[in-house]
């Protein structure tokens, strides 16, 4: 309606009263001359409970300022644990810098500035635990340009639940990495929260096809490290060949091998012979590949596969 908003029967007209959401689209907007819009809501069963509406009319865009400002803006899982990965396109007008803006996809969520002034293209952005997830615009910053159009909702994936399930006999929910001639522990939610895939590698240092299939693991790694993470299970005989091992051919995380967890995983996955390398899906936490090792390691096969195990 292009009324005051403020009574209860000023020519509001209905839209529905059936949304299931806190958010909807309207089309169409304009084509009566009109510029400025208000809408007001309320439970649809709610008998006698006040409209809610805002206290400033929405304004449509002009043709120019439609086709001037920047297209919205894509948000990715970051692979790190509840983290997105915001990028855009530069703006057609000159501009070295970028004001980008959030909010929680729930109807009426307020906007708010996250950076006034960035220099890139992208951005990653943490902490986000919203479970109905965000929307982020942006535009050149210091102007007086429209705000882009806000991205689709986009959800920061988190530890699942499947996962954290998994891991539940670990000491102190922690893994370990590399530091140095020591060991670090990591928490399990940081080492594996957002991660689209888990594989738990059973490998030792006394294993010639392990000592040749762990550089071959290690190279995928360094380009699949945001989407997967790899958890070496060991079976060297003893504490010292594990670090050794660990510490010279895995760049990637451990069950520490004082861990009673690290037996029960290799039971749990029935290892009877390595090198072994289980896949399993970092969003339902089932496994999908019982074992990759002389297979293609192939993310899009893998992503089929778990699309299958629903």
């Amino acid at each position: 309606d292009n009324g005051n908003g403020n009574e209860e029967n000023d020519g509001f007209l209905l839209l529905s009263d059936k949304l299931g959401s806190t958010q909807a689209r309207k089309r169409n907007l304009g084509d009566n001359g009109v510029g400025s819009y208000w809408f007001r809501a309320r439970g649809a069963e709610a008998d006698g409970t006040q409209w809610r509406t805002h206290s400033t009319a929405f304004q449509l865009l002009s043709d120019k300022d439609e086709a001037d400002r920047m297209g919205a803006p894509t948000a990715i899982p970051a692979g790190t644990n509840q983290a997105l990965l915001i990028s855009w396109k530069e703006s057609s007008a000159a501009s070295s810098s970028f004001e980008l803006q959030m909010r929680p996809n729930q109807g009426g969520a307020p906007w708010t500035t996250i950076a006034a002034q960035l220099s890139g293209t992208s951005v990653r952005k943490k902490n986000l635990t919203d479970p109905h997830g965000y929307q982020f615009r942006v535009r050149p910053s210091a102007s007086d340009a429209s705000f882009s159009a806000p991205c689709d909702p986009v959800v920061a994936r988190g530890l699942s639940v499947g996962i954290q399930r998994f891991f539940g006999s670990l000491q102190d929910k922690t893994l370990v990495r590399n530091a140095g001639a020591d060991l670090s522990p990591v928490a399990l939610a940081d080492a594996l929260g957002g991660k689209e895939f888990v594989l738990l590698y059973a490998s030792a240092h006394w294993c010639p096809p392990c000592r040749k299939f762990t550089p071959m693991l290690a190279q995928w790694y360094q380009s699949h490290k945001t989407l997967a993470e790899v958890v070496f299970l060991s079976c060297d005989h003893d504490e010292s060949g594990f670090r050794s091992y660990f510490r010279t051919s895995h760049p990637w995380l451990a069950v520490d091998y004082d861990d009673d967890a690290r037996e029960k995983l290799l039971a749990a996955i029935q290892v009877k012979g390595i090198p072994r390398l289980v896949v399993m899906s970092g969003i339902s936490g089932k496994i999908i590949e019982q074992n990759a090792v002389g297979q293609p390691l192939d993310v899009n096969r893998w992503r089929a596969l778990a699309a299958s195990a629903k």
